[in-house]
């Protein structure tokens, strides 16, 4: 166990990549097998094997979510659930297998900060160990040490994604270019939302939330407005590149390794 909790005695955007015509894919996070392990696994990604306990565990976990949630879980949504499952524990493991090669480190406290952190796991806002102790136990299905090992795996994995993510900045240029091109549409809906920010202003007794807007003078809305949608403009063009920047990673990566799955076997018992 990570030294933080010895002290406590006891804390997306992936892209759908087509090179990945293999059949079912599914899972979130991964772990290392021998081969006579392989049985158990539900996937493999070179020498990776993605344990079928732990995905079950995942594909659960969610739809227990949604069926809280009253949602209607039918045959076809829990087909769909194993599909991305299964694509994003794959990716994760294309991206961990590159991030290992590129030296990036997860240390424990970087570990224990992001275990701390976790809403499942605290209590009136702190970190409780016996609070994760037993969400470990009752909802997450995993030891302390096979947690902590995936959530190390999948935040080295995650910190490749945000460097990828970090690289599809765009110029200013760039970026004058989108709002110019965005400027014709962008008037049009402000036209709509001042006619929001007007009816907010000629309430008597507005909600706090249209009160906040009532606040603004016409120009501070104005100005608002036009800097959200720059932002937003700027938002959606840097993860459009990113995603394309990730999916030229992935196909890369995906040509050196062997990727097997074996979802149809084990849903079958064998």
């Amino acid at each position: 166990m990570i030294s933080f909790l010895r002290r406590h005695r006891r804390t997306l955007f992936i892209a759908v990549i087509v090179i990945f015509l293999l059949g079912t894919f599914v899972g979130l996070g991964g772990y290392f097998f021998t081969s006579r392990d392989m049985s158990e696994a539900v996937a493999s990604v070179g020498s990776s094997k993605i344990p079928y306990s732990r995905f079950n565990a995942q594909v659960n976990n969610y739809l227990d979510r949604l069926r809280s949630q009253n949602v209607d879980v039918t045959d076809d949504m829990i087909k769909e659930t194993k599909v991305g499952l299964m694509r994003d524990m794959i990716v994760d493991e294309l991206l961990l297998a590159k991030a290992e090669e590129m030296g990036i480190v997860v240390t424990d406290e970087d570990l224990a900060r992001d275990i701390r952190s976790t809403p499942a796991f605290q209590s009136n806002g702190e970190f409780n160990p016996q609070v994760y102790y037993r969400a470990l136990r009752t909802v997450f299905r995993e030891t302390p040490q096979g947690y902590e090992e995936m959530r190390r795996r999948n935040l080295k994995a995650n910190r490749l994604k945000q460097l990828i993510f970090q690289a599809a900045k765009l110029t200013p240029a760039e970026l004058s270019e989108l709002n110019a091109k965005d400027r014709a549409e962008a008037a049009q809906d402000y036209e709509k939302a001042l006619k929001v920010y007007q009816e907010a202003r000629a309430k008597k007794n507005p909600s706090a939330e249209t009160a906040a807007l009532a606040k603004l003078s016409p120009a501070e809305f104005k100005d608002r407005y036009f800097q959200q949608r720059k932002a937003s403009v700027a938002g959606r063009a840097q993860q459009q590149r990113a995603l394309e920047l990730i999916n030229f990673f992935l196909r890369q990566l995906a040509t050196q390794v062997e990727i097997r799955t074996f979802l149809e076997q084990r849903e079958s018992g064998m």
